[in-house]
This record gives C-alpha cells, sequence and structure tokens, in this order.
C-alpha cells in the first residue's frame, strides 16, 4: 500500500479532498473514470448492480486507495459509496499517470500495491465460493492465523468482515456463535483464538 504522503510535492499539489456523508456515493458505475482515490478518514465499500440486485466487492478504509482501474478505462467499473462519514483525496488520472512514468521507483511499487489487491480479491472471491457459512468462516480464519499462534486479530468490525465474507452481520453472529458451542473458537473483543483440540484435530 502506497500511502499518499509517499507521493511527490507536484503531484500533492493536484490532490482535491472531498467530504461524504454516510450513504452519499462517490460515483457511480459508468461515469466517466477521471480521478485515482486515497482514503483520508472514514471507510468506503465498491459495489455493483445488476438486475436490481447490489453485489459487495470490498470495503476500503483510512490509508487506503481505490479506483485504480482508472488508469486504464474510459468510465467506473463500479460504484463506490460511503458507508459512514468519509474524506476521500481525488488525484486526476492524467497526472497520476504523468508521475508514474516520470518515477519508476513509483511505477514498481504501485504495481507491487496493485499485485497485492489482486491477490486479497482472488482470497475473497475464494472464500465467498465456499457455500457454507461455517465453512467460509473457518477457511477465512485458518487463512488469517499465522503459523505458531492461535489467536487472530480483528482489524475491521463484524459488520465489515461479514462484507467481506459475502454474508449478513446476523449470519456471521449466528455463525461465530455455532463455533464457539462447538468449541472450536472462543471470543474476546478484537480477537478470535482457535482451541488448541480443533486445530489439533
Amino acid at each position: 500500500m502506497i500511502a499518499i504522503t509517499e507521493l511527490s510535492p507536484e503531484l500533492l499539489q493536484c490532490v482535491i479532498a472531498r467530504d461524504l456523508t454516510a450513504g452519499q456515493i462517490l460515483f457511480q458505475q459508468g461515469d466517466p473514470a477521471k480521478y485515482v482515490f486515497w482514503v483520508e478518514s472514514g471507510r468506503l465499500k465498491l459495489v455493483s448492480f445488476t438486475e436490481q440486485q447490489m453485489i459487495n466487492f470490498y470495503t476500503v478504509g483510512a490509508g487506503e486507495s481505490f479506483a485504480e482501474t482508472a488508469l486504464n478505462t474510459e468510465t467506473y467499473s463500479c460504484t463506490v459509496m460511503a458507508e459512514q462519514p468519509s474524506r476521500v483525496l481525488a488525484i486526476p488520472k492524467h497526472d497520476f499517470l504523468e508521475a508514474l512514468q516520470q518515477s519508476s521507483n513509483l511505477c514498481k511499487r504501485y504495481v507491487c500495491h496493485l499485485t497485492q489487491r489482486f491477490e486479497a480479491v482472488k482470497q475473497l472471491l475464494e472464500l465467498r465460493s465456499i457455500r457454507s457459512a461455517r465453512d467460509r468462516l473457518l477457511h477465512y480464519l485458518t487463512q488469517q492465523c499465522q503459523p505458531g499462534q492461535s489467536t487472530i486479530p480483528l482489524t475491521t468490525s463484524l459488520k465489515v468482515l461479514a462484507t467481506n465474507l459475502g454474508l449478513s452481520p446476523e449470519v456471521l453472529s449466528r455463525t461465530f456463535s455455532q463455533l464457539e458451542s462447538e468449541q472450536i473458537l472462543s471470543r474476546k473483543k478484537g480477537s478470535v483464538t482457535l482451541l488448541a483440540e480443533w486445530l489439533s484435530s
């Protein structure tokens, strides 16, 4: 991830700040793609609409960038809306493309960032392909579990985690309770621990 403060002073002069209220749309799918964005504060979700159904792609929070596809397309491929009051920083895509052409270091780091984003989205798609909510959540937790450890910090709210897993918050809460009753995990504020008996089974 590239922090916006790492960009050149010339590029930072092009930044346009925009404040959004909860539920406000930043841009819609099909709008002219003019900017790439960073989140200064708050949280936004990237969604698409098909046959009156909303599809959640993923969420972005403070420090993250989004709308990278604008660099190579004429229109935005999704809709972005604020989940909570947010401030976003927009950089005109032509200025950003020029900066990438002028700085091989920035270009390499941005390609690395895009590769990481691609891998994260690929993992989300893999998770969402698992039909059972129980198995989906367990797969996510084991993915996040570091070697030799059994406790996973929860760095997002349950609502955001539910969105990322393609579940409703109610289903996620019930699934956590189910896994606790099966003595597979225990929960406390900010973390989940996979129990040793289950890990060794």
